[in-house]
């Protein structure tokens, strides 16, 4: 077992979502004579999760890999305390993420756990040094943002862009923004789904490279959700997400 400490700890975790009623065979379903009311199938739960057992350590990394609607991005919510779970036990740094307030889990989130989505989702009325630092204006602890930020920014190669609008770079270039504020808080986790799906190859290729190097350099630990398996091989542990379960990828 690694001596590391544990980020996440997922145990025995299950996911279900209610699906509506269903409507019964046609005939079945119509209204009788003296009545409005039509007759339906009861609900079914659907199972989107079942029975995760899981644990990401302080700086590894790992790829999530699966088919579109297998249900990567409800596992990385789940980790990342914007979904709960319908059963099953999940432990934050050790703190049981069931028994904290919705205060307590939105301070997690905005000091332990970094978000990279497709969409980069920049403010457009703001600039690049704006965007970055949007996470600490609710962080009291944060010290030296802007200085750190800056020198994000540069690390990325955006030095020169500190007050660019988001309309004014590419799409790689709003990616890189958005990794940054990802990092600005110098979360324990990082959080990635499909960072790269809306860039060419050679941006995806690029951004996967400065995420596996900003993780080794800032000793966080990273989860990658992607379609891409040359992406995934570069973080080198790959499991997938098969029939609702976490396996390692044959």
């Amino acid at each position: 077992m690694s001596g590391k400490r544990p980020i996440v700890t997922m145990t025995e975790v299950s996911k279900e979502y209610p699906s509506p009623p269903q409507p019964a065979e046609a005939a079945s379903c119509r209204p009788a004579a003296d009545t409005e009311v039509a007759s339906c199938r009861p609900a079914t739960d659907v199972s989107v999760l079942r029975d995760i057992t899981f644990q990401v350590n302080a700086g590894e990394c790992y790829a999530i890999v699966g088919p579109s609607g297998c249900g990567k991005s409800t596992l990385l919510n789940l980790m990342g305390t914007l979904d709960t779970a319908s059963s099953g036990r999940i432990l934050f740094k050790d703190r049981d993420i069931t028994s904290l307030s919705r205060r307590d889990l939105a301070h997690l989130r905005n000091r332990e756990i970094g978000f990279v989505f497709q969409l980069h989702h920049l403010l457009p009325q703001c600039t690049v040094i704006e965007n970055v630092l949007v996470p600490t204006l609710v962080n009291a602890g944060a010290q030296n943002a802007y200085q750190h930020a800056v020198k994000l920014l540069g690390r990325v190669g955006l030095g020169d862009r500190l007050h660019h609008r988001p309309g004014q770079l590419s799409g790689g270039e709003c990616q890189r923004v958005a990794v940054v504020r990802a990092l600005i808080n110098r979360p324990s986790l990082l959080l990635a789904d499909e960072p790269t799906g809306s860039l060419n190859q050679e941006g995806a290729e690029h951004l996967a490279n400065l995420i596996l190097e900003l993780n080794r350099e800032e000793g966080m630990a990273l989860v990658v959700v992607t379609h891409s398996l040359s992406i995934a091989e570069r973080i080198g542990r790959i499991l997938e997400l098969r029939g609702g379960q976490l396996v390692p990828r044959e």
